[in-house]
């Protein structure tokens, strides 16, 4: 998780599913984007697909922007990146907030899912 403390913009948040395939991970992916609205991105195969809905927490009222990443790496695995962005409700029509979601949904496109490394 990503904020400056007393920041008034955002939270970003990334976490990273990784699952052995239990087909091959061609199958396991189709079955996960068949779900979805997913994009395929053509230049690195991720398939990206996004979700939105409000909460509260504490009290305050927050909107969360969410974006899925799904590949696969061969030679048995199927990872997925969620990225999140929250910000606070009376802000999502912020032009800063608009500013952020853009380069936010640019840039998680263009992630990189590489094997396993060994420590």
């Amino acid at each position: 998780m990503y904020c400056q403390p007393a920041a008034e913009s955002g939270w970003f948040r990334v976490s990273l599913n990784t699952a052995k395939a239990a087909q091959t991970p061609a199958e396991e992916l189709r079955k996960l984007v068949r779900r979805t609205n997913a994009t395929h991105d053509e230049q690195n195969g991720n398939w990206v697909w996004t979700r939105e809905r409000d909460s509260e927490e504490g009290g305050v009222k927050i909107h969360l922007y969410y974006w899925f990443v799904a590949n696969i790496v061969e030679p048995d695995l199927l990872r997925e990146a969620i990225f999140s962005y929250t910000v606070l409700s009376d802000r999502i029509n912020d032009a800063e907030t608009k500013k952020m979601l853009h380069l936010i949904g640019q840039i998680v496109r263009r992630a990189k899912f590489h094997p396993e490394v060994a420590f």
